[in-house]
């Protein structure tokens, strides 16, 4: 370590400081005994990056499939906001066809367009789409909210003092994190060629 230390002197580097778990690193151990959390990873710049990117922030991110925590840098709040873009195209999505609920969405924004307020098919498949991408985001949406408990249940765990129990309930939080996201990508619409594109 200490030349590690050393070597952030000789380039004038110093930490960039975070936000989230200070641990960066565990190793996956199942019980108390073996368990062990550190801080290995971290964000460093000097002087003149710092003065660049006023307005950085780091985050030590979840870490997923690895023992290491991804540690993000954004540069600053606008970062990553594109302009307005056209209409996102609409896709059905295989994981739609397995919710209940789907079939009688797609019935019912079919017959709304038939009879006397009869259109083109495209006027139907319009309909039904957006139906269907309403229905998409109210599911995902409680999703999002059971997705953001599930990891700030499972960021308080990992805060704990560590012992059988801690170790037992963070890997319960982990696999439950793990298949919500899972249903998440399930279920998400995909950027993926258009099949419609909305007007």
């Amino acid at each position: 370590m200490d030349r590690f230390r050393e070597a952030l002197e000789d380039c004038s580097l110093t930490d960039l400081g975070f936000m989230g778990d200070p641990f960066t690193w565990c190793n996956n151990c199942h019980n108390s005994d073996g368990y062990i959390r550190e801080r290995l990873d971290r964000a460093v710049a000097d002087i003149d990056w710092r003065s660049r990117f006023p307005s950085y922030r780091v985050i030590n991110g979840e870490p997923r499939h690895s023992d290491h925590r991804p540690i993000i840098v954004v540069l600053n709040e606008e970062e990553g906001a594109i302009g307005s873009q056209a209409a996102p195209a609409f896709r059905f999505e295989a994981g739609w066809a397995k919710e209940e609920e789907c079939a009688t969405i797609v019935e019912n924004a079919w017959k709304l367009t038939v009879g006397p307020r009869a259109g083109s098919v495209e006027d139907a498949v319009r309909e039904v789409a957006a139906e269907l991408l309403d229905w998409s985001r109210n599911v995902l949406g409680d999703l999002e909210k059971r997705i953001k408990r599930a990891r700030r249940a499972l960021e308080e765990c990992r805060r704990n003092t560590l012992d059988a129990r801690t170790v037992a309930w963070e890997e319960i939080l982990k696999y439950k994190l793990e298949k919500l996201e899972e249903q998440r990508s399930f279920l998400a619409p995909k950027s993926t060629p258009a099949l419609i594109r909305k007007r």
